[in-house]
């Protein structure tokens, strides 16, 4: 991983472990992944947001890889895990930080800006666009659009049954999700009316990406058979008690100047167009670039273009060798 250096950091309850690249003391970027992902997904990212003058970091976060803690759906709601992201703020000897985000590590992200601002410079924002407040739970709402067709996330409330899907063969489930979510996958990927596990409608391609190399899959497929899938599920089974928690907070703006970017042929952009058409209604300082021949995997799949989008937005928002004022 070039010079990426790795080390553990306790934050929050958690012996957390960090990949790290750049100087300490220069501004911080932290980079939150998603599933089925770890701190790699930043591979891309961490070297070049280093030569470009920051302290770029990426966890393992809570249930996943090399970070060790509870990982119980208590633990998974989204109030924990901003605490999470704060204490490591904090551990790494910050007052705030850049938050780079994907998939549930975007989410993350705009939970940790609308509620913890003093500490978010600016927010780097991908895949998951910001929709502000939900009139009902997570899973009644997709109950209520996808009926009895299968949907994912709502597999994923099961205890136990995804775990055993996933867990059967690390390598194919991996393969698999990463393929076909991508711009290449998605070219072919239909989900079929009877479809009752995750992997059912996809398709493991011959030969591995450009972006996803053979020695990259072992790092992942390594995490995920010592630590199993619970912890990283159980995200998934804290929505509903994250969204009670919410219900009543006021406000749901997010000050810090935003980059949103997508996927035109990300499923997750797809299903999220109100909430995308919602974000300016909630984010003032909004800034948004959609990609083409990108699925769901954007910091990977088109590395060069998010680092290009990312470090011009960062050279406004948050410049390295300035002190930044809180929002």
């Amino acid at each position: 991983m070039g010079f990426i250096q790795e080390r553990r950091v306790p934050a929050n309850g958690l012996d957390m472990f960090i990949a790290e690249a750049g100087v300490k003391g220069a501004p911080l970027v932290l980079c939150l992944h998603g599933f089925p992902e770890c701190w790699a997904s930043w591979r891309y990212q961490l070297p070049v947001l280093a030569q470009s003058g920051y302290h770029a970091v990426a966890p393992d976060l809570r249930g996943y890889g090399e970070t060790r803690g509870a990982a119980t759906v208590e633990d998974c709601r989204l109030s924990r895990l901003a605490g999470d992201v704060v204490a490591l703020i904090d551990a790494l000897g910050a007052e705030r930080a850049v938050l780079v985000g994907h998939d549930w590590g975007c989410a993350l992200a705009w939970e940790v800006a609308r509620t913890y601002p003093e500490r978010v410079t600016a927010v780097v924002g991908l895949s998951v666009p910001y929709g502000g407040p939900s009139p009902r739970a997570p899973t009644e709402a997709m109950r209520e659009l996808f009926g009895d067709h299968f949907f994912y996330m709502l597999y994923f409330q099961q205890a136990e049954v995804p775990e055993r899907e996933l867990g059967e063969d690390v390598r194919y489930s991996l393969r698999a999700l990463f393929h076909n979510l991508s711009a290449e996958g998605m070219a072919n990927f239909q989900v079929a009316p009877d479809d009752s596990g995750v992997l059912d409608s996809m398709r493991v391609p011959a030969r591995p990406s450009r972006w996803m190399r053979e020695e990259d899959l072992d790092y992942y497929v390594a995490r995920f058979e010592k630590t199993g899938f619970t912890g990283a599920l159980n995200w998934y089974r804290a929505m509903d008690a994250s969204w009670e928690e919410s219900r009543a907070d006021d406000n749901w703006t997010i000050p810090a100047p935003v980059l949103f970017l997508g996927g035109m042929q990300d499923p997750v952009l797809m299903f999220s167009q109100k909430a995308l058409a919602r974000m300016p209604d909630y984010v003032p300082n909004l800034n948004t670039v959609v990609l083409d021949q990108c699925g769901h995997w954007i910091q990977m799949e088109q590395a060069a273009e998010v680092n290009r989008e990312m470090l011009a937005f960062l050279a406004e928002a948050a410049p390295p060798g300035v002190d930044h004022p809180e929002p």
